[in-house]
């Protein structure tokens, strides 16, 4: 693998990258969640595809949010994202408390299907974020935060610097 990220590649492209390395497996395990909740019953498996869906439909949105985000000033970039973070876990949380008494559902395939997929998401979110290769320094070395050395009329020596006391 290279070190390099990838040339051209646009700010667009790498939240598509996100959602594609992510919403497929979670798709595939949430479906994986139906067909164990079939072997339960009919409810289970419309459970867990409730929570599945609740999963995929947050997720996706917060990577939105962050796509819409992207070119505002990093400060407020963070503070929008966490906040659809904190309504995410609250909604997700509060969908879990409601939903795992009532009649037409089966609460503990919900949980379980939004445990799992959540999970999974976050996995392959982070999977397909490293190999976006995108650095937070130049790879290159071509900018330094290090101030310029003084200029002197000294004649330079060969020796390397060393810590005297």
């Amino acid at each position: 693998m290279s070190a390099t990220p990838a040339p051209n590649a646009s700010q667009s492209d790498a939240f598509a990258q996100l959602l594609r390395g992510s919403l497929l497996p979670t798709a595939v395990v949430g479906l994986g969640c139906v067909v164990v909740g079939l072997f339960s019953s009919p409810k289970a498996a419309w459970s867990a595809a409730l929570g599945a869906a609740i999963v995929l439909f947050f997720f996706s949105l917060t990577l939105l949010v962050m796509k819409r985000t992207a070119d505002l000033a990093p400060t407020t970039t963070m503070m929008v994202v966490m906040a659809t973070y904190t309504v995410k876990v609250l909604v997700l949380g509060v969908a879990m408390f409601a939903l795992r008494d009532v009649s037409w559902a089966s609460g503990y395939a919900i949980g379980v299907s939004i445990t799992v997929c959540a999970v999974v998401w976050l996995f392959f979110e982070m999977r397909a974020y490293k190999r976006l290769r995108i650095f937070a320094y130049d790879p290159d070395g071509a900018a330094s935060l290090e101030a310029p050395a003084p200029h002197t009329d000294a004649a330079p020596t060969d020796r390397e610097p060393r810590d005297e006391p």
